[in-house]
């Protein structure tokens, strides 16, 4: 994705979190939460799913890349904490190695894309690629890569109400109600 068109939606912080926090909510509690140890989310996550006696729920996949600076939060999944190989000296590497391994970890059933840069949309390609029959849902309310990515999406005809579906997933900041309805 050229650098200029992530400049035209720029993620939106607030609606991230407050998706991060919706989506936790509604998942935790009775299945597996896969994610990218993003240093700006971790923190929320962790407290979220302690909170909801649920740590064990959430699997943080993080590159050694960053073993040194990853938040300290990270460090309390235990042995949900996936590390995966570093690429030495090339961060980019590091993340699709990353990547990789977290989606192909799982046969999900549903995945979840919100905000973002550039490491959204890898994670939607290959996401889309390995799990052809999953639910993709770009959250294009937290903006970023997600929007990007919503505006060339077609939902998949298993989707009842498609145009209801891209509709609300671009509009809707009722993030716990939107999640209940399509993943829950």
């Amino acid at each position: 994705m050229p650098e200029r068109d992530l400049h035209n939606y720029p993620p939106d912080p607030v609606a991230i979190r407050e998706a991060i926090r919706a989506l936790v909510a509604e998942t935790v509690r009775e299945r597996l939460l896969v994610l990218e140890g993003h240093p700006s989310i971790l923190p929320l996550v962790h407290h979220l799913a302690q909170d909801l006696n649920a740590l064990d729920n959430v699997r943080i996949y993080q590159s050694e890349f960053y073993r040194k600076v990853i938040p300290v939060e990270a460090l309390e999944f235990k042995k949900n904490l996936v590390w995966t190989p570093e690429a030495p000296g090339d961060r980019d590497a590091s993340l699709a190695i990353m990547r990789t391994q977290m989606i192909e970890s799982e046969p999900f059933e549903a995945g979840v894309f919100i905000g973002g840069m550039d490491g959204l949309n890898e994670a939607w390609r290959l996401f889309t690629q390995n799990h052809p029959h999953a639910l993709a849902l770009p959250v294009a309310s937290t903006e970023g890569a997600a929007r990007m990515i919503w505006n060339s999406w077609t939902p998949p005809s298993f989707l009842a109400l498609r145009a209801v579906v891209k509709g609300r997933l671009s509009l809707d900041l009722d993030y716990r109600g939107l999640f209940r309805d399509l993943v829950g």
